[in-house]
């Protein structure tokens, strides 16, 4: 059985109520980037100070001769990834969401690592732990009792620049970053609307002796998409957790993740299953810190 820090899985389907118009189906929005030249005005005026360029500048910079034909896919750009006012051209939000893609590598690059091993020792047995990156998707497991830590999709992109030996803190840091935005309330695949529930995981049929553990699901209202993660990392963030390790000169943010992980039955308790309550613990030397939830996640009591 997979006990997961975080994971994700694609979504089930849209959902059709939304306070926000659709102005422009979205086949008809991304047509208008088929031609490398818009793509190339988008990426000019990205890098033009205060992505804001006059048409003269923007031809220049894309290098298209004809006024007549960079003006045309110009026009293709207008009022929806690209405005115009009084000082030129300037990009709108839909444009450097474009460019932010670009540069993410999500659509352009391409990498694997072969599992390698890490510094960490496993939070449940002390095992090894391995990293292994392939299809876009981070693997943190332990080579001897199976468990995966982290399991998340991660763009290219994030890894440019780093070492080998630097992709596990890297992803550690990308995955506290997915959380704490789902914590806020907003999906990190379109933005939408986060909804947080408890999550109660069942062992395998050939994992029975193993406890059910309470993991916290986050699912987008809009594009359905899914991310699970641990009561640990969850609540890493909640004042009187950062209070409680503050207390022990512990700094959560300095400190790896598999510190806080809460994937067993000595970490996490339900308490109670009708209405479900579960909790969470955390420990420093010979203290330890209790949250008690509720299926969305209220904090009912700390001890």
């Amino acid at each position: 059985m997979d006990d997961s820090v975080l994971s994700r899985r694609g979504p089930p389907g849209l959902m059709s109520e939304s306070p926000v118009e659709e102005e422009v189906p979205p086949a008809k929005a991304f047509a208008a980037l088929a031609d490398p030249v818009r793509v190339a005005v988008l990426e000019a005026l990205w890098a033009a100070d205060d992505h804001t360029a006059t048409f003269s500048e923007l031809r220049t910079a894309v290098g298209v001769a004809d006024s007549g034909r960079f003006n045309y896919h110009l026009s293709k750009l207008r009022d929806r990834f690209v405005t115009k006012d009084d000082d030129g051209y300037r990009l709108r939000l839909a444009g450097s969401r474009v460019v932010g893609a670009l540069l993410s590598g999500a659509y352009t690059q391409t990498g694997s690592v072969e599992s390698m091993p890490m510094d960490q020792a496993c939070p449940l047995c002390d095992g090894a732990m391995t990293f292994h990156y392939e299809d876009e998707r981070v693997e943190m497991a332990c080579a001897d009792c199976d468990t995966v830590s982290i399991q998340i999709d991660v763009p290219p992109g994030v890894f440019a620049g780093y070492d080998h030996e630097q992709l596990p803190e890297v992803t550690e840091r990308y995955a506290r970053t997915t959380v704490r935005q789902a914590n806020e309330g907003f999906c990190t695949t379109c933005e939408g609307q986060i909804r947080r529930r408890v999550a109660v995981e069942t062992p395998s049929q050939d994992a029975t002796d193993r406890p059910r553990i309470p993991l916290v699901e986050y699912e987008c209202e809009r594009c359905g998409e899914s991310i699970t993660a641990d009561l640990g990392t969850t609540f890493l963030d909640h004042p009187d957790v950062v209070a409680f390790h503050r207390g022990h000169d512990i700094d959560v943010r300095e400190v790896p993740l598999w510190r806080f992980v809460a994937v067993d039955g000595d970490s996490t308790d339900i308490r109670s299953e009708d209405p479900l309550q579960v909790s969470v613990v955390y420990t420093a030397g010979d203290d330890r810190l209790t949250l008690t939830v509720d299926d969305a996640l209220s904090v009912l009591a700390v001890e």
